[in-house]
């Protein structure tokens, strides 16, 4: 089974354990800025704060101006941008100096200072001023809370007092200066107005003349005059008049006419109703004797003849009377005829003279709009300056004073108590902040608790830097030695390291070059082979090899993994009993292609077979990939890490490449663990790609490892 990869980052036991592990800074810097600032309270001078509340009422003013609502026009911004507007004015240096000139503070040492002329005492008291005021609004309303702090309570109120006062009055001498510079304005446009108005009334009254152009007066809905009608066009509205009712007379006369002859046919008065009457008379005898007599009898033949007259002379006297009359009507007729054609002679003649009369109008009606424009904009001035005028004499503020300001009875500041606690939340904080950014920036590997806690692997080892003045090779001869049994303990803990025991192949590596790794494979592979197990020992660095050789035909590993030679023929016997060396040798090649060949695994197995333990002293992890491939391979990899070397994050880094290079971490050797790192004599060479055409001075014997 592996072990949990370890994670980036910072989680919350790991802060508990920052914290509970430097509590001792944390108090030291809480108790200390507890103790500065209860130090600063009893130095400081005391100081007073009186306040005084104003109340700022947009609307009130603007219910006295003519025309505006209860807001004013101030519906346009919120009554918070208003409210910052007021206090922002408070803060004005203006504002300072008429409270310096109502107080006469220029003439006070602590204020205007010492020497100079009026001015410059007045702004030397005005900046003062202005850092002993502060403007605050009160939540939820339209008061501002407006206060001075100073170390004489009496002047403190005086300051508040007066600022108040000077913002209430400026505000009204404000809107009296902004009125007045209003009605100036108004005034000389309205004389610009007017005289722009005259000359465009004269210059529409002369282009009238000249072009023969005239208009009726006339007014609209509001009694507004709107130069009405021409001439030629009124006169054709009139005979447009004349024309429809000449029309309707000639059709009335001519339906007369027509009618007259239906008419006479049926009349029956006068001469002819008498006529008509004896007829009938004489029809109704006729008729009777009808009854006795026949039509030729003498007296009904006289009584025909009777009625025949009557017919002849009624026939008569109606055609004389129709004929008189029909002439009558027919001459109407005829007028009415002649009085339509006249008129729609006189229509035409007067649609020519519309026609040309809008022709000469396009310049006129140019200049009357320009002339309604001038007047429009003239009466608008008048509107304005008379509301103005109006205005400029109701002296309403916006502002007012609630509470004056009182001389307070105790001291604002200092407040021992408060400053004593906001000290230890300070220092509390300051405290936590260092401890946190001192572990960030300094954040290495210590101790086994560290191992456990942050790598999240087992512990094999401690490893002490000090070997009571010996150097680390005499320091291993000796099984004594501080140094020896502290590998012993490794040795130990590798045995339980996993449940089959002792690994076969043991690979050790490090995140860098310096942690003592080649020490502690040399010191394993020595106390194993002590026991009188067989150990090979094998030097995998092939960039920098670290065990020498004394073979002269420069075989190695990086000669068995160019061929298919045996592992016995680069093996050599060491001057340690049971123990054989295995050396990097000489190569051709780039080293971390020899590492991915297939025939590393065949030999680290042979190596198995023929030894109890084979140790492999693989390279740095850094940034390659030496040491994956090798960690792959191996039945179990240790991390030597050096105590308070690597950063915890790096070494995390390269857990996690082990990790997922397939490897099987059995834990950490924690190296150099003591005071002082200046008696440890091991140290790795700076870490580089060798040179190939060195052979001197790269290797060493087992002897001086």
């Amino acid at each position: 089974m592996q072990p949990s990869q370890p994670h980036s980052g910072i989680e919350l036991s790991q802060i508990l354990s920052i914290l509970i592990g430097n509590y001792k800074l944390i108090v030291a810097a809480a108790l200390a800025t507890m103790a500065l600032g209860i130090a600063l309270a009893l130095i400081s001078a005391p100081k007073y704060m009186a306040s005084a509340m104003l109340q700022f009422d947009p609307g009130s003013a603007a219910k006295l101006a003519p025309d505006r609502g209860a807001n004013g026009g101030s519906g346009f911004r919120s009554n918070q941008e208003q409210m910052a507007t007021q206090i922002g004015l408070l803060y004005s240096e203006s504002l300072a100096r008429r409270v310096v000139q109502d107080l006469n503070l220029a003439s006070l040492p602590e204020f205007g200072g010492e020497g100079g002329t009026l001015a410059e005492r007045t702004d030397r008291a005005a900046r003062v001023v202005l850092g002993m005021v502060s403007a605050e609004p009160v939540k939820a309303s339209l008061l501002i809370r407006v206060s001075a702090v100073s170390g004489d309570p009496v002047m403190a109120a005086r300051i508040a007092n007066g600022l108040v006062k000077a913002h209430i009055a400026t505000s009204l001498e404000r809107k009296y200066d902004a009125s007045s510079y209003a009605r100036t304005f108004l005034s000389d446009q309205i004389a610009r107005s007017k005289i722009a108005l005259e000359e465009s009334e004269r210059a529409l009254n002369t282009y009238a003349i000249s072009a023969g152009i005239f208009r009726q007066s006339g007014t609209d809905g509001a009694g507004k005059d709107t130069g009405g009608a021409s001439l030629q066009q009124a006169n054709l509205e009139k005979l447009n008049s004349a024309l429809k009712q000449a029309e309707i007379d000639r059709i009335a006369a001519q339906q007369r006419y027509l009618q007259s002859e239906v008419a006479f046919s049926s009349d029956q008065s006068g001469t002819v109703g008498n006529l008509v009457q004896q007829r009938s008379s004489l029809q109704a005898e006729y008729n009777e004797k009808s009854r006795l007599f026949k039509p030729d009898y003498p007296s009904m033949i006289e009584l025909k003849a009777k009625i025949d007259r009557l017919d002849t002379e009624i026939a008569r006297e109606r055609k004389r009377q129709s004929g008189e009359k029909r002439a009558e009507l027919y001459g109407e007729y005829k007028a009415a005829v002649q009085i339509e054609a006249e008129l729609r002679q006189k229509v035409a003649e007067a649609k020519g003279e519309v026609v040309s009369d809008r022709n000469r109008s396009v310049q006129y009606n140019i200049l009357q709009r320009e002339t309604d424009t001038n007047r429009a904009l003239y009466d608008a001035l008048l509107q304005r300056y008379k509301e103005v005028g109006v205005t400029a004499g109701i002296g309403q503020s916006d502002l007012s004073l609630v509470d004056e300001a009182k001389a307070p009875t105790g001291p604002f500041s200092p407040r021992p108590l408060l400053n004593a606690f906001a000290g230890l939340f300070v220092g509390l904080a300051l405290g936590v902040g260092l401890a946190i950014g001192r572990t960030m920036l300094f954040d290495t590997i210590t101790n086994a608790h560290d191992v456990r806690t942050k790598l999240k692997l087992p512990l094999l080892g401690a490893v002490p830097a000090e070997t009571d003045g010996l150097a680390p090779m005499e320091a291993l001869a000796d099984r004594k030695s501080t140094l020896s049994e502290s590998y012993h303990a490794v040795r130990t803990a590798l045995k339980f390291s996993s449940p089959a025991g002792m690994p076969k192949s043991l690979l050790l590596t490090s995140t860098r070059p310096g942690e003592g790794k080649s020490t502690s494979s040399f010191a394993i592979a020595k106390s194993v082979a002590n026991l009188g197990s067989r150990v090979l020992l094998i030097d995998a660095d092939l960039r920098k090899p670290t065990f020498a050789s004394s073979r002269k035909d420069g075989k190695g590993l990086g000669d068995l993994l160019t061929s298919e030679k045996p592992l016995s023929s680069a093996v050599e016997k060491t001057q340690i009993e049971n123990l054989s060396l295995l050396p990097a040798g000489i190569f051709s090649g780039a080293e971390v292609e020899l590492l991915s060949s297939n025939r590393l695994p065949s030999l680290i197995e042979e190596a198995m077979a023929d030894y109890d333990l084979v140790v492999i002293d693989g390279p740095p992890i850094l940034g390659l990939a030496d040491a994956p491939l090798l960690a792959s391979i191996a039945q179990a990899t240790a991390l030597v890490v050096e105590t308070g070397g690597s950063r915890t994050n790096e070494v995390q880094d390269n857990i996690h490449r082990l990790n997922d290079a397939g490897a099987r971490i059995c834990g950490v050797i924690l190296t150099k663990v003591a005071k002082s790192r200046s008696q440890y004599g091991y140290a790795y060479y700076e870490y580089s790609k060798r040179d190939k055409n060195d052979d001197t001075d790269r290797y060493r014997t087992i002897d001086a490892v």
